[in-house]
């Protein structure tokens, strides 16, 4: 191993901790005030567990997670002894489905499938029959759909005088895309599973397989009205009552870099060489194209100041993960458009140095804000840098 490679392993191991309110491994999401949160770990667990072959870890975090799946939706975020999980997320239930996924991928771990099968299935049952916030399946396009004020449920989470500054109620893009995949993963495990079965509840698992992928293809064709032609890129929200919202976010980009994805190569390539222009820097991802009168530059202030500013540009080095897993598919055989080395000098000498921050500044020189050391931003490193 590289010494580069070794200080990331080694700042990877300091997310990874025993919590004993639910006597299971969970992960930290950030350093010093995070604490673990669902969606959080889900995402980080690819380049935390699967890219360093801890398999066992990844078994552990994805059982403790659906283990507190509830209403179809997964904790974002856990209690202390004697609390109630706060399960104020559209998507930590779609990222588990995912991440699950990508385990399976590696380990083909069917006895653990067969174990947490149920969990997938509760998820699609509250999803499509409508669960908390109200979140549902809309009859008659297949697109995922919630509508409640003042809750702000996707990643783009900061909430104002009670007030989310980023709403996305409605359809949001990445929601949608979370769904699509999912539906494939399981058309996909119910298959596997009817292989394993006697000839009733196999013929019941075929039936499922096939009735997840007849929704996949639904849903597959639902998602072109995310296109915006006037702009080469995909609408954020489809909003409740049918506006679409077309700033430019990333968003689009964690659409296309799922698992399974519901996009076409026109389109893929238009979206990425649109957030290389407006989204790129060297340090990740910006939450909003510069030239939105919304954008704002800088993380400075008091924490509304800041609140205001989390989602609306400032820089997610996270993001740098899904932007190279959508450019190597859709531009396998073109050099990706990123230097490492800003970001390397960054994890190797400031801020937390041998660890990488949560948030940079939008405009340049795009200094580090936020928590000093964050899991999914060292993870999405591991998960993709090759020395």
């Amino acid at each position: 191993l590289s010494p580069i490679w070794q200080k990331l392993l080694r700042a990877s191991d300091q997310f990874i901790v025993y919590r004993a309110s639910i006597a299971g491994p969970t992960v930290i999401a950030g350093y010093h005030w995070f604490n673990d949160w669902g969606r959080d770990t889900l995402i980080a667990l690819p380049g935390l567990a699967l890219v360093p072959q801890r398999f066992e870890l990844a078994k552990g975090l994805l059982e403790t997670f659906g283990r507190y799946c509830h209403y179809g939706l997964i904790p974002n975020v856990f209690p202390d002894a004697g609390g109630e999980p706060f399960y104020n997320s559209i998507d930590a239930a779609l990222w588990w489905i995912e991440t699950l996924g990508l385990y399976l991928e590696v380990t083909q771990d069917w006895e653990f499938l067969a174990e947490q099968y149920p969990v997938v299935q509760q998820i699609h049952k509250a999803f499509v029959g409508s669960t908390r916030y109200d979140i549902q399946v809309d009859s008659t396009d297949g697109l995922v759909s919630w509508d409640t004020r003042n809750e702000a449920l996707t990643w783009m989470d900061a909430v104002v005088g009670g007030q989310p500054v980023t709403p996305r109620r409605g359809k949001p893009v990445e929601i949608n895309a979370l769904w699509y995949s999912a539906l494939c993963w399981a058309s996909r495990w119910a298959e596997i599973l009817s292989e394993q079965q006697p000839p009733a509840e196999s013929t019941r698992l075929v039936k499922q397989a096939r009735r997840y992928i007849e929704q996949a293809k639904q849903v597959q064709f639902s998602l072109q009205k995310f296109w915006n032609p006037q702009l080469g890129y995909l609408y954020d929200t489809i909003e409740p009552d049918d506006r679409r919202n077309s700033q430019i976010r990333p968003n689009a980009i964690l659409a296309l870099s799922l698992r399974h994805c519901g996009f076409s190569q026109q389109h893929g390539r238009q979206i990425l060489d649109k957030a290389t222009s407006s989204l790129l820097t060297p340090y990740g991802l910006r939450s909003l194209d510069r030239s939105d009168p919304e954008y704002i530059g800088i993380y400075l202030g008091n924490s509304e100041q800041r609140d205001r500013a989390y989602h609306q540009g400032t820089v997610w080095s996270w993001l740098i993960g899904p932007f190279i897993r959508a450019w190597e598919r859709f531009y396998p055989e073109e050099p990706l458009p990123f230097d490492w080395q800003p970001l390397l000098d960054h994890f190797l000498n400031d801020a937390c140095i041998g660890s990488i921050s949560e948030i940079f500044d939008g405009d340049e020189p795009h200094h580090p804000r936020g928590a000093i050391a964050q899991a999914w931003s060292v993870a999405e490193v591991i998960r993709h840098y090759r020395s």
